[in-house]
């Protein structure tokens, strides 16, 4: 069994311990020593890194009341002195602490469960019971931040079965034994086995980033401490970028972004139109011609092609081809009113590198082949529009 200091100090940085094991396995060397302050990962939360007698420490699990450090080589002496990366540690600890204030909020206001629960290097996401509405995880999320200005003490205790059974807590497992209770003040006690700040000022900030339905309830992403202060930051020079690019207060960006949006797909639109009305016009001034006959459009996409082919396959005796450089290759429209194309087309993406198929008069798709080998396969020449 080995001795979890982070249950007696959860700001430990540095602690010397001495090595009962060593064995090597596939990630590296699987090292336990008689005490440690290292959590392992457990609870939705991911393990601590840090170093061992300098040697970088890449997991940390427990088994059996054992815990295991993951080492990357060999430790050479049996007495260690060992360090954490406390800053990584204490952003966790402003986390779940934050996740258990929004949980335990979320269940006295709205008494639905938190189900699901976890602490990432890049996201922190807890799950709920039910399903709440935008402005009912703002009032929850304004609580939350209430109770970090109240500067609440964070209690840790470790219950007799006897005693835990008379104290409301909340729980996802039935425990019977080694229960472990986190209280912050009247806002939440529940069971949990990991490292918590000592005072709820400890967060700095609590902030609800989105939400979505999960397994009929919710799935809620959060961020605190830290890790939202640059969470902000990033936010914030975006928003000042936005804000600059449309010369739009920072207050109005999203409706002159949403102006923007809109009068740039009109103008898209718009363009597409005179594409197609060049296309036609391109089609009527085609000379008629008695075998296959193949075109280059570039800038043309496959509207585009489609309105130039309709018109230009009733001046073309064979088979149009209407071609667009795609960039790895040449988006194709390709028609005719004598040859069935659905049964010609299967063959010439065999020959030519292409995927694509349509109806027997018409077909559309790509051949990654070059213009020469597609001129040649067909038997035409090239015409630059």
């Amino acid at each position: 069994m080995t001795e979890k200091l982070y249950y007696k100090d959860a700001y430990i940085k540095e602690f010397s311990a001495n090595i009962i094991s060593i064995n090597e396995c596939e990630r590296g060397y699987d090292t336990v020593l008689d005490r440690t302050a290292f959590f392992p990962e457990e609870g939705g939360q991911s393990a601590d890194g840090g170093k061992i007698s300098g040697i970088e420490v890449l997991d940390v699990y427990e088994e059996d009341g054992v815990v295991h450090h993951i080492l990357k080589s060999r430790p050479e002496i049996s007495h260690v002195q060992c360090e954490l990366d406390f800053n990584t540690r204490f952003e966790k600890m402003q986390l779940h602490t934050a996740e258990h204030i929004l949980c335990g909020i979320i269940h006295r206001l709205f008494g639905l469960e938190n189900v699901g629960f976890h602490l990432g290097t890049d996201e922190v996401t807890f799950d709920i019971s039910g399903v709440l509405t935008r402005e009912e995880l703002d009032r929850v999320e304004d609580l939350a931040n209430e109770a970090v200005f109240a500067n609440i003490r964070v209690d840790v205790s470790f219950p007799t079965s006897e005693e835990a059974q008379k104290i409301s807590y909340r729980s996802k497992l039935d425990l019977k034994e080694n229960i472990r209770l986190v209280k912050i003040g009247e806002v939440d006690t529940c069971a949990c086995c990991a490292p918590h700040v000592a005072y709820t000022g400890e967060i700095g900030m609590i902030k609800i980033l989105d939400f979505a339905k999960h397994k009929g309830g919710l799935r809620i992403i959060m961020s605190a401490g830290r890790r939202a202060v640059a969470d902000y930051r990033i936010k914030y020079a975006n928003l000042r970028r936005i804000s600059a690019l449309l010369s739009e207060p920072q207050h109005t960006t999203a409706d002159a972004l949403e102006k923007y949006v809109a009068d740039t797909e009109a103008l898209r639109t718009a363009h597409k139109q005179i594409k197609i009305k060049l296309a036609e016009v391109k089609a009527k001034g085609i000379s008629e011609s008695e075998g296959n006959a193949l075109y280059l459009l570039d800038g043309f996409g496959y509207d585009e092609l489609r309105a130039f082919a309709n018109i230009a396959v009733k001046r073309v005796g064979g088979i149009l081809l209407a071609l667009s450089d795609c960039g790895e290759g040449y988006s194709y429209v390709i028609a005719s009113e004598k040859e069935n194309l659905s049964v010609l087309i299967k063959e010439a993406n065999a020959k030519l590198s292409g995927r694509g198929g349509g109806r027997p008069n018409m077909v559309q798709g790509s051949f990654t082949a070059s213009l020469s080998e597609i001129a040649s396969y067909f038997d035409t020449d090239i015409i630059t529009l």
